[in-house]
């Protein structure tokens, strides 16, 4: 076995080995491939992990399970726009999360969505399904599978919310009404 055979081994699939499907059909709605949600690394390609609330006295019985992480630090492949609609978690080519947004770009963005958990997040439940996401895919990260991420961008408009039917939070109730991933929390 060669050294570049061997430090492969180490670091795992390239960029070019993973491969995902340019879309998905959910509801009959098709959500366009956006890209890998990437969670950083250390030199040695272990996922780096984090706990902000590991130094306080008595966490464990102050705060839910989904406070605790560990989180990683997740950054999408491609920027993501900045308009509203649905985005789907796809590991492994199963659809385990579908959630919406009134700004992507928010959502997936380093400092204010789930791409880096602060001891704030932690401790606000608002909160959670930011936290609970960012940790679950952290740990598919661990375990050597990619998340990707798959977008239904809708129009920008003011009026949503007050027409039924027409808004991100409709369109997505809409979908997760036939398909239902694994990562949602229970009803």
């Amino acid at each position: 076995m060669s050294a570049g055979e061997r430090l492969a081994g180490w670091l795992g699939p390239t960029a070019d080995e993973h491969w995902a499907p340019d879309h998905v059909v959910l509801a009959r709605r098709v959500l366009t491939h956006a890209g890998r949600l990437f969670v950083e690394r250390g030199p040695g390609g272990e996922v780096v992990l984090t706990s902000p609330l590991e130094d306080m006295a008595a966490v464990e019985q102050r705060y839910p399970a989904w406070a605790l992480g560990p989180f990683g630090r997740i950054e999408p492949e491609f920027a993501v726009p900045d308009r509203p609609g649905v985005y789907a978690l796809v590991s492994s080519g199963v659809v385990h999360y579908l959630g919406w947004s009134k700004r992507l770009s928010r959502t997936f963005s380093a400092r204010s969505g789930l791409g880096e958990i602060t001891r704030q997040d932690c401790t606000s439940s608002r909160r959670e399904e930011v936290c609970r996401l960012n940790r679950l895919i952290a740990a598919e990260a661990v375990a050597g599978r990619t998340v990707d991420l798959y977008l239904l961008l809708l129009e920008r408009r003011r009026w949503y919310g007050r027409r039924e039917g027409e808004g991100p939070a409709a369109v997505a109730a809409e979908i997760l009404a036939e398909t239902r991933g694994d990562w949602h929390l229970p009803e």
